[in-house]
């Protein structure tokens, strides 16, 4: 049976990124097939690109089913953050997940992101899935 691979996408990204979560930066992520009302996946990697990196070592994320961050979906997880060979200022952080996630009413996720030290703008982010 061949695997069917999707993603949840954001293109848009946000600016900014430093040590703290902040709600007003959260990033959505989307779910762009129609007529699914509520869906559940199998989540296998979380991307983010980075651009604007600045004496950021570690990029910390978490996803909710809210933008406030209250309704937890994955709990804080860590990931070192790799620099562009030739752009020191761009780079990306991956985070490997195995877990299903259940009942994504509005079609959107958010992602909260942090650093360890120093700031950066996420420039897009994307939940691969298993449907």
């Amino acid at each position: 049976m061949p695997l069917k691979l999707d993603q949840m996408l954001n293109t848009t990204g946000t600016t900014g990124i430093g040590t703290t979560y902040d709600t007003n930066k959260a990033v959505a992520l989307q779910y762009i097939k129609y007529g699914t009302a509520q869906i559940a996946v199998k989540a296998s990697m979380l991307e983010v690109q980075l651009s604007n990196v600045s004496s950021v070592t570690k990029l910390y994320a978490t996803l909710s089913r809210d933008n406030q961050g209250d309704n937890i979906i994955m709990t804080e997880t860590r990931s070192d953050v790799q620099l562009g060979i030739t752009t020191n200022t761009k780079g990306g952080a991956l985070y490997r997940l195995d877990v299903i996630i259940r009942d994504i009413q509005d079609k959107t996720l958010y992602l909260h992101v942090r650093t360890d030290t120093g700031t950066c703008d996420v420039e897009n982010a994307a939940l691969s899935y298993e449907n």
